[in-house]
């Protein structure tokens, strides 16, 4: 996820300087190229003798574990991981179509000079991201850090509108700030929900390779879908809208989200008291 955020840092600046410099084509012509070129180094770094030893070893012992996306997606924590994973997507790609236009008629920035904004929140999720992993390796709560991420995105959101509280005139210090803060809010919800979503299937299932690449592979599908709606639902909210509306919108999406992330944690713990309750009093019939 860091390296996804360094590599959405420095794209914009490249495809922009591209563009300014070769027309449309040349940044698609480049990024194919390089995309080649990564696929050549893979074929020659990656050993394919791994797989085979793998397979050979899984044909003597039989599949490590009986997983199943179904077993996976049948808790509520599961599902709710999900759906914060695919709201936080939305809010990734809702403003890559209308940020440029809105820029280049409210501030008359030129098309490279637009791109550099989408430098902010790509630069601070790559470098807020490894905090908030060893933060979570030390033992915080990822339904903290969602609650908080949410929060941020929020706060973000209504900042780049702006909206209240924010009520001042918009500026490009403005829309600066309030990228940053997304990707803030972005590090925090993108990494606490695939915490939350390994924690949850270790205790579904057993912690293995494919139990992990199953987790993983929800992870993506939900991201992925949460970029494609924000996208379609950005651009269109945009057109329809304007600006500021459609950044609130994602705004009370998140607070939506907060809501119910922190229902559901005060349900889990009144869940375990309940719980250890019935807990003590069946020991205390024994006794």
């Amino acid at each position: 996820e860091t390296m996804i955020g360094f590599g959405t840092t420095i794209g914009p600046f490249i495809g922009g300087l591209l563009f300014e410099y070769g027309g449309f084509c040349l940044p698609f012509a480049t990024c194919g190229i390089l995309l080649l070129f990564c696929g050549c180094l893979a074929y020659l770094v990656l050993d394919p003798r791994e797989e085979e030893k793998a397979a050979a070893e899984e044909e003597e012992k039989g599949p490590a574990v009986a997983g199943s996306f179904r077993i996976l997606l049948s808790t509520p924590v599961m599902l709710l991981a999900c759906l914060v994973t695919v709201v936080t997507g939305m809010s990734t790609q809702w403003y890559q179509p209308s940020l440029e236009p809105y820029v280049r008629t409210q501030f008359g920035m030129s098309p490279f000079q637009a791109s550099l904004l989408f430098i902010i929140d790509g630069g601070t999720y790559a470098l807020v991201t490894p905090i908030i992993g060893k933060l979570l390796d030390k033992g915080l709560d990822c339904r903290v850090v969602l609650v908080f991420g949410s929060g941020i995105i929020c706060f973000g959101y209504l900042l780049l509108a702006p909206a209240p509280p924010f009520l001042f005139a918009p500026s490009l210090v403005q829309i600066g700030v309030g990228a940053g803060v997304h990707g803030v809010g972005m590090a925090m919800n993108f990494i606490g929900t695939l915490t939350l979503m390994t924690q949850e299937s270790g205790r579904k299932s057993s912690d293995c390779e494919q139990i992990q690449g199953m987790v993983t592979s929800i992870w993506i599908t939900c991201e992925s879908l949460g970029g494609f709606i924000g996208a379609a639902a950005g651009g269109a909210a945009y057109d329809k809208l304007g600006w500021s509306s459609s950044c609130v919108m994602v705004a009370g999406c998140q607070t939506v989200v907060m809501v119910l992330v922190v229902s559901g944690w005060l349900a889990g713990i009144v869940s375990l008291y309940t719980n250890s309750k019935v807990y003590r009093k069946e020991e205390y019939k024994k006794l």
